[in-house]
């Protein structure tokens, strides 16, 4: 039945669209937007295809610098989030004046300073770390094969306050200095600001890196339209003395432009999310702490999708002034 329907409704559909194409508006729509015959021979170009893959590499390294850029936003947020509010106290091995405690002693100065923060108001929650999660912990530099029954292991308690500002840590740590001299406390904010601000110059680093990859790309589409107007040249002039205006003939160009970075930019995109997600898929199964896990948010993804069109923007606008900018010195 809807078989039927589909045969009997296709004539007059294409009936339809054929009127319509011949209308006004949408022919003034489809000039606009240069989707009418070539009146020169721009897709016969022989650098079309250079021009096609320059885009193509182009996107490739733009898609590689903004998931980087991504990645590192999201990793800073989760180190940020993972350690707000958090700080922790070590009873450590080693005392200020160089002697050495010993397990027992290490352990008893744990619980004690535990059970006396216990109760404390400025304290959400409170964790003694066992010595398996405090091997757990260095595994990744000492490797899992070393026994540390043998070793001494400092103290650790894990601490989640309910504010980090510094009257509440002063306040904290005069606490724990009262249960225990051996405490030391440990807000990670000195290397955690160091790390952040490293990932943040990385970041900056990429998009840099993006900017100097969509400049290219513009001096790129520039030269190559800048060719094509030179081998051209007698037949724009032809259609100038036929009544052609100068957005006319800028149309023609624009449209080419578009439709071969919107080539390239698909095939440069595709496999740059590859390799993207090839590199995503390697980090979450390195085996090793050492290697962060790398996500792109979907926002990110959607982004990253957008090149394309993008890429396809920066040429159509780039080529249309570039014309216009040539013609305009034609007298």
């Amino acid at each position: 039945m809807f078989s039927k329907i589909k045969k009997q409704l296709q004539p007059k559909i294409k009936t339809l669209g054929s009127v319509l194409a011949k209308t006004p508006l949408v022919m003034r729509m489809l000039e606009n937007l240069g989707f009418r015959d070539y009146d020169l021979p721009l897709a016969q170009s022989e650098d079309s295809r250079f021009l096609v893959l320059l885009i193509a590499l182009m996107s490739f390294l733009s898609v590689l610098a903004c998931s980087g850029t991504f990645a590192l936003n999201d990793m800073a947020a989760r180190w940020s989030s993972g350690l707000e509010n958090k700080v922790t106290i070590e009873i450590a091995v080693e005392t200020k004046d160089g002697h050495l405690l010993s397990n027992k002693t290490v352990r008893k100065e744990t619980k004690k300073l535990a059970k006396g923060l216990k109760n404390n108001p400025m304290i959400k929650s409170l964790a003694v770390l066992s010595n398996a999660e405090i091997q757990e912990l260095i595994s990744p530099w000492i490797g899992d094969s070393l026994t540390l029954n043998d070793i001494p292991l400092p103290g650790l308690i894990a601490i989640e306050l309910r504010n980090t500002n510094q009257k509440s840590l002063n306040t904290l740590k005069s606490d724990m200095l009262k249960l225990s001299k051996y405490a030391r406390l440990e807000t990670h904010h000195e290397w955690l600001g160091d790390l952040i601000n490293f990932t943040r110059t990385l970041k900056n680093l990429s998009l840099f890196i993006t900017l100097i990859i969509a400049s290219v790309t513009i001096i790129a589409i520039t030269a190559g339209i800048r060719t094509r107007l030179a081998i051209h040249q007698k037949e724009v002039c032809l259609l100038h003395a036929m009544g052609a205006t100068d957005h006319y003939i800028a149309r023609q160009f624009q449209r080419h432009a578009m439709i071969l970075s919107l080539k390239g930019g698909l095939v440069g995109t595709v496999f740059g999310l590859v390799t993207t997600a090839i590199i995503i898929f390697l980090s979450s199964h390195s085996g090793t702490t050492l290697i962060p896990t790398i996500k792109i948010s979907s926002a990110g993804l959607a982004l990253l999708c957008l090149i394309p069109i993008i890429a396809s923007t920066i040429a159509t606008i780039t080529s249309r002034f570039t014309v216009l900018r040539n013609l305009s010195k034609i007298p």
